[in-house]
C-alpha cells in the first residue's frame, strides 16, 4: 500500500516549482551535486522541505551534467563508494546545519537502473548503506534487486512505483527512448493513480496488469504535468478521491 509521495528535486527546476511540489509531497529526493544540484539548491530544498514537514533524502547519480546522469556506463563497487560518499555527505552537512538528519537515499537515472540489473552491485550498494548510513531508508524499484538485498540484510526499504512512466508486462519500465515511456495525458495519469490507490495495480502498455509491492510513489519534477500529478496523488493519499 502506498504511504508516501516522493519527488526528485533540486534538478534545475524553478524555485517556485520546487516550493509548490514540496507543499504536496511527503518525501523529497534532493540532487546533491552529481547529475544536478549544488549547495544553493540543496540548501533551498532542505529549508523549504523542512518548513513543509517533508522527509529529506539524497538523490545521487553519475556525475555527468550533460547527460543528466542518464547514460549507462560500467561501475564497480569501489567507484560506487566514490560516487555516493561525497554526494550524500554534502547533503548531510546541510541537513545537520538545519538541525535535521537524512531520512532516505534514492539513486538517480542510469545508476538506479544499473544497480537494479546487477545483483552483486545491489549487494555492494546495500553493504555501503549499512556501513555509512545505518538506519537510513532506501527507496528502490519495487520487487527489484535492491529491495531483495535490503530485505535480506535487514535494511529498511520502501519499494517504489512511478506515476508517469510506462510499464512492460515484465514489470520493468519502458525505456525512455520509446514513445510509450511517459504517460502524456491527464487522463492516463488519472487512470494510473486510480488503479494504484484503489486496486494496488499497474496497467502495462499492452493492457495487462500486475500488483507491485509499493510503499512510495515517485513524481518527477520535470514532468510536464508534475504539479497536477502531485495534487491528484496527494488527494488520493489523503482519501479525498474515489
Amino acid at each position: 500500500m502506498i504511504i508516501d509521495l516522493n519527488c526528485d528535486l533540486g534538478e534545475g527546476e524553478a524555485p517556485a516549482r520546487t516550493r509548490a511540489l514540496l507543499k504536496l509531497v511527503t518525501s523529497a529526493n534532493v540532487a546533491c551535486g552529481g547529475h544536478a544540484g549544488d549547495h544553493r539548491t540543496m540548501e533551498y530544498c532542505v529549508k523549504e522541505g523542512l518548513a513543509h514537514g517533508v522527509q529529506i533524502g539524497a538523490h545521487p547519480g553519475f556525475a555527468e551534467r550533460a547527460s543528466f546522469g542518464r547514460i549507462v556506463r560500467p561501475v564497480d563497487a569501489g567507484e560506487l563508494a566514490d560516487l555516493l560518499l561525497p554526494q550524500i555527505g554534502a547533503l548531510e552537512v546541510i541537513l545537520r546545519a538545519a538541525g535535521a538528519s537524512l531520512h532516505h537515499i534514492k539513486l538517480h537515472g542510469a545508476l538506479y537502473h544499473i544497480i537494479e540489473n546487477k545483483v552483486l552491485l545491489a549487494r555492494a550498494y546495500v553493504d555501503l548503506i549499512q556501513r555509512y548510513w545505518p538506519g537510513v531508508i532506501l527507496i528502490a524499484y519495487a520487487s527489484g534487486a535492491v529491495q531483495r538485498e535490503a530485505e535480506s540484510a535487514g535494511v529498511t526499504v520502501w519499494p517504489e512505483v512511478f506515476a508517469d512512466r510506462g510499464y512492460l508486462d515484465s514489470g520493468q519500465l519502458v525505456r525512455r527512448e520509446d514513445p510509450r515511456a511517459l504517460l502524456s495525458t491527464p487522463a492516463q495519469i488519472h487512470e494510473r493513480l486510480r488503479n494504484l490507490f484503489l486496486y494496488h495495480e499497474i496497467v502495462t502498455v499492452k493492457g495487462h496488469s500486475f500488483k507491485p509491492d509499493a510503499k512510495t510513489l515517485c513524481i518527477h519534477s520535470d514532468s510536464p504535468h508534475a504539479l497536477k500529478i502531485a495534487r491528484l496523488a496527494s488527494s488520493w493519499l489523503k482519501g479525498e478521491e474515489s
